[in-house]
C-alpha cells in the first residue's frame, strides 16, 4: 500500500468512530505498530489527528477547519456521493460547485465529462476543471479565504450574480429536520444562498456526519432544494421534513 492511501484508509478507519490504538490500526493495515506510529506522526503534524495514549483520533474543531483537514473527513462517502452526482451530469451542462470538501471530489468525479460550464468561487474546483475537456470555467475571485482556498466576499458574491447556471451542487456542514440546512462560516453561506436562488435546480450532497446537527449560519430550507444526494437512508423526519424533494441513497 502507498503510504497516502495508508494515510487516507488511517483518516477512514478513525472517521467511523472513536480513537483507535496503534496496535488495533496495525492489525487493519496489517503493518508494524512502528508503521502506524510514523503515520500518526505526519497525520497530526497536518493537524488532521490529535494523539492520545496507545492511539489517536480524528482531530476535533469547533470550525469546520482547514480545507486540507475537511477533504479528508469521510472521504469514501463523498467519494461515493459524488459519483453518484456525476452520473445525472451530461456533457455541456452548466454548473455551479461551490468551495465545500464535497464539491471538490465531485469536480474529480466530472473528469470525464466534455464542454461544461462550470462557475465557482473555489481555487481547488477550477484546477480540477478548468483548461480541459473544453470546459468553460467562470471562477469568482476578490479576498481569498486560505482556510478555504475559496472566495466569499462582496467582490466574489458580485461578480457570481451574473451567472444563471442549470443546477447548482452545494453542500453544508450540518442538516436537521428542524432546522434545515446551516453552516459555520458566515461568509459561505451567504454565498450559497445566492447561488441556489439564482440556479435551475439545487442538489445538496451530505455525507451522514451532517445530520442531525445544527450550525450558526442559516443557508437553506427544504423547500429550497430539489434534490438531496447521501450515504444515508430517509427516515420519518426527514420523510416529513423533505417532502417533494428528491432523496437519493448512494451505495
Amino acid at each position: 500500500m502507498k503510504r497516502r492511501d495508508r494515510r487516507q484508509e488511517i483518516l477512514d478507519l478513525l472517521a467511523q468512530g472513536d480513537a483507535m490504538g496503534i496496535h488495533g490500526l496495525a492489525q487493519v493495515l496489517a503493518v508494524s505498530d512502528e508503521t502506524v506510529r510514523r503515520e500518526l506522526r505526519l497525520l497530526e503534524s497536518d493537524g488532521l489527528i490529535e494523539r492520545i495514549h496507545g492511539g489517536a483520533r480524528l482531530a476535533k474543531s469547533v470550525e469546520e477547519g482547514p480545507f486540507e483537514a475537511r477533504l479528508h473527513r469521510n472521504a469514501a462517502a463523498k467519494q461515493r456521493i459524488a459519483a453518484a452526482i456525476a452520473r445525472g451530469v451530461a456533457d455541456g451542462d452548466s454548473l455551479y460547485l461551490d468551495a465545500s470538501s464535497t464539491a471538490f471530489h465531485v469536480a474529480q468525479a466530472l473528469k470525464g465529462k466534455r464542454d461544461l460550464t462550470i462557475v465557482t468561487n473555489a481555487l481547488d474546483v477550477a484546477a480540477e476543471l478548468g483548461g480541459r475537456s473544453g470546459n468553460r470555467l467562470y471562477l469568482a475571485a476578490g479576498e481569498l479565504d486560505d482556510r478555504y482556498r475559496a472566495f466569499f466576499d462582496e467582490t466574489a458574491r458580485a461578480y457570481l450574480a451574473q451567472f444563471r447556471p442549470a443546477a447548482a451542487i452545494v453542500s453544508t456542514e450540518s442538516v436537521d429536520a428542524a432546522t434545515g440546512f446551516t453552516d459555520y462560516h458566515v461568509g459561505e453561506g451567504a454565498l450559497c444562498r445566492q447561488m441556489i436562488a439564482q440556479s435551475r435546480f439545487v442538489t445538496m450532497a451530505l455525507d451522514a456526519s451532517k445530520f442531525d446537527r445544527t450550525s450558526v449560519v442559516a443557508v437553506a430550507t427544504f423547500a429550497d432544494i430539489d434534490r438531496i444526494v447521501t450515504d444515508r437512508p430517509i427516515d420519518p423526519a426527514y420523510a416529513a421534513a423533505a417532502a417533494g424533494v428528491d432523496w437519493i441513497t448512494c451505495d
